[in-house]
């Protein structure tokens, strides 16, 4: 009798753990939870594995790509994980987003277009509407490639092919063609002359996609790491690739035409006699506008959105070995002169606004703003740890660091998830959020975590065929919808790598 009610003790008190296992693993969270284990410091320097040693970079190594086959998670034993149930939506998720972005593509390898402000063919200061074709593609292009679709796939070729068949010119704002790339000189970095024959237009935004485009698709985001803090490699001559680089000539030289276009614009030749108009770049902006861009360069005007694109651009084209510290004007580099273009847009409360004019502050604003001014900072640590004791070191701008922790203040005060506080482009909102975490390794905003959250939103959000349709996107709003849910679920944006963060 008594050895039967010890059997039954044992029996009872196996189910009993068997059944509290779940709850107390430290692998699992509780239901009430964000669902991930995340390894966190005393921001000190103190050791969260209590080993005796802290390094800030493993640490942001290991919390920067937490699910959805984030940028850092990647055969990482050691890397947080979220809930499998979780973890498996966020996959089928991601996999019916992909598969409906592969059909979703036109006959012509194209994804739609675009409408913004201004109408195509008409002097500058008139329309409705400016025609913005390749935005989309370029843009659906680079989410497949961010998602893991390799540049093999016909898919992804086809609408590379469409874009280098619709930009085997550089073209600018206002319809102008270039003749040959010749002006540009040896190094690439001259002055080019266009006439006013072409079809079409090419926009910020178009360029900035085509940019990240090109490297997402060739290089698959190559990334600085712990081990070399300087990047692996960078070209000298500015039309060609680095040696070892993946991406073919012909790509690099449409990337170097786009950065050349926004950094130091074109001199366009009316079509019968007269003298040149000079379309600016950000490095020929005068005034207040200074190291920003707009939809267009043609006025000099900049807003904070069309900006953070560009750099998130330039960063990409740095990570693939373009040397953009060689951009500059009057000694300072295009990461100088944005960064204060930045800082000129931040309201008293710390948050962001759209334009240096007087504004609202909104959390997709803030979001760029602080993403805009970590990867400034960023790249002007990466470049003068590259030089070292033997060139000028370029000077941080003052008060950035200030300016970036009062931005996040400002996102820990107002952050939620169902909604793109004070404004409108919920979506776009989200894919700021994700830019803003992955770039400054955070894993809460308003005691939340940020990546949960917003993956729990998206989900049930998206259709039964796989889509996500952002009412408050420009058309086409299922494909603009649909690539920022997928960039945020699959946490596209590498995480940044100081070399003095403390």
């Amino acid at each position: 009798m008594q050895n039967r009610d010890i059997r039954r003790t044992l029996i009872l008190l196996l189910a009993l753990g068997v059944f509290l296992q779940p709850i107390s693993s430290p692998v699992w969270a509780q239901e009430e939870d964000d669902g991930i284990e995340i390894e966190e410091n005393d921001g000190k320097g103190g050791d969260p594995s209590g080993k005796g040693k802290y390094d800030a970079e493993e640490t942001r190594r290991k919390n920067s790509g937490l699910a959805g086959g984030g940028p850092q998670d990647d055969g990482d034993a050691h890397a947080p994980k979220v809930k499998l149930s979780l973890q498996q939506q966020i996959n089928k998720a991601i996999k019916d987003g992909v598969e409906w972005l592969k059909k979703r593509q036109g006959k012509d390898g194209s994804w739609g277009p675009v409408r913004a402000n201004r109408r195509y063919g008409e002097s500058k200061a008139s329309g409705n509407y400016i025609r913005d074709e390749l935005g989309p593609t370029a843009w659906s292009v680079y989410t497949l490639s961010k998602c893991g679709v390799p540049a093999k796939d016909p898919v992804v070729r086809k609408g590379l092919k469409f874009i280098s068949d619709q930009t085997r010119y550089v073209f600018d704002e206002m319809g102008g063609k270039a003749a040959k790339r010749d002006d540009l000189g040896k190094d690439g970095l001259g002055q080019q002359r266009v006439a006013q024959s072409s079809p079409r237009a090419l926009t910020t935004y178009e360029s900035a996609a085509i940019i990240l485009m090109i490297e997402a698709a060739y290089q698959r985001s190559e990334k600085l790491t712990k081990k070399h803090k300087v990047r692996k490699w960078k070209t000298k001559m500015l039309l060609s690739p680095p040696k070892k680089s993946k991406i073919p000539k012909k790509a690099w030289g449409a990337m170097h035409d786009r950065i050349m276009w926004l950094t130091y614009g074109r001199k366009i030749r009316p079509k019968a006699g007269g003298g040149t108009t000079t379309i600016n770049g950000t490095l020929n902006v005068k005034g207040p506008n200074n190291g920003g861009w707009r939809y267009g360069q043609a006025n000099g005007d900049a807003d904070l959105s069309a900006t953070q694109f560009v750099l998130l651009a330039f960063r990409a084209a740095s990570q693939a070995g373009y040397p953009m510290e060689r951009l500059m004007r009057n000694g300072q580099t295009v990461w100088e002169r944005t960064a204060k273009y930045v800082m000129n847009c931040q309201n008293q409360d710390g948050g962001f606004r759209y334009q240096t004019q007087p504004g609202k502050t909104t959390g997709s604003m803030t979001a760029c703003g602080i993403a805009s001014l970590v990867i400034c900072k960023e790249q002007i640590e990466l470049v003068n740890a590259e030089r070292g004791k033997k060139e000028p070191q370029i000077e941080m701008p003052s008060g950035i660091a200030e300016s970036i922790e009062r931005g996040k203040k400002w996102l820990d005060l107002n952050f939620t998830v169902k909604q793109n506080p004070g404004g409108s482009h919920h979506y776009y909102y989200l894919y700021g959020v994700e830019r803003v975490g992955d770039l400054t390794a955070r894993k809460e905003f308003n005691s939340m975590d940020w990546y949960v959250r917003g993956a729990r939103l998206l989900i049930p959000a998206q259709a039964g065929d796989g889509s996500w349709t952002d009412q408050g996107a420009y058309p086409p709003r299922d494909v603009l919808g649909s690539c920022y849910a997928l960039l945020f679920l699959k946490r596209a944006t590498p995480p940044v790598v100081t070399t003095t963060e403390r």
